[in-house]
């Protein structure tokens, strides 16, 4: 919004991503050594978050993306032991205190004021900077608040409805009812979410009784029958 210039981070992250699964795909080292220099780049020139409150989301939907590539790509050989240190410092000093700031603070709001959206993306771009960084600790943060945390980011309040009966195998979101590409945002945040847990020995997809699973089927039946 305005002259702010988050956009430059979606692409760097975007791409980084993009190559790093070509290399895992194609194991043509080419890709890989583009997407370390984007990370490597970004690493050296970015030095902190501003702007008005997207901040929030840009920290949090780019970091999570930031996080994941460099996770992708920490493997490859050709990544400098050093760059790749410096790299994991960076998510921990510039992205991860801006997720914290957000789940903890919301600007000064209320716990609620926010959609599920701004919740899960820092959530997740938390869970990812913790292993990314191998940080125990910040990856647990991340699965406290996934759990019990204040926001719509806690999973049990981004899904806050499960149906019983007739229903009982849909459950509806927070943002069920408003435009569906904020809906499905939150689908593919939550499927990350999970799905870095998942490879870290913690099952979300099964967490109170296939929970995600039943809000999938309520937004795919709202599509399909509206």
């Amino acid at each position: 919004s305005g002259d702010e210039n988050y956009m430059n981070a979606a692409r760097g992250a975007a791409a980084a991503y993009q190559l790093g699964l070509r290399w895992k795909i194609e194991q043509n080292d080419e890709y890989a050594a583009k997407a370390v220099d984007i990370l490597n780049q970004w690493a050296d020139v970015c030095t902190g978050l501003g702007g008005n409150s997207n901040v929030s989301l840009a920290a949090g939907i780019y970091g999570y993306e930031f996080a994941i590539a460099g996770e992708l790509l920490r493997d490859y050989p050709g990544w400098n032991a050093k760059d790749f240190t410096d790299y994991q410092n960076w998510m921990v000093d510039v992205f991860y205190p801006a997720n914290k700031d957000f789940l903890v603070r919301h600007h000064g709001t209320t716990d609620l004021h926010y959609w599920a959206n701004w919740g899960l993306c820092n959530v997740a771009s938390v869970m990812a900077i913790g292993i990314l960084a191998d940080r125990r600790d910040i990856y647990n943060e991340a699965i406290e608040h996934f759990q019990t945390g204040s926001t719509n980011g806690r999973l049990t309040r981004a899904i806050y409805h499960v149906f019983t009966g007739e229903y009982a195998n849909f459950a509806q979101m927070q943002e069920s009812g408003r435009d569906q590409g904020h809906t499905l945002m939150c689908v593919g945040l939550l499927g990350t979410i999970c799905q870095l847990a998942y490879n870290q020995g913690d099952d979300f997809f099964k967490y109170k009784e296939n929970m995600f699973l039943k809000a999938c089927e309520y937004v795919a039946c709202y599509n399909y029958t509206t």
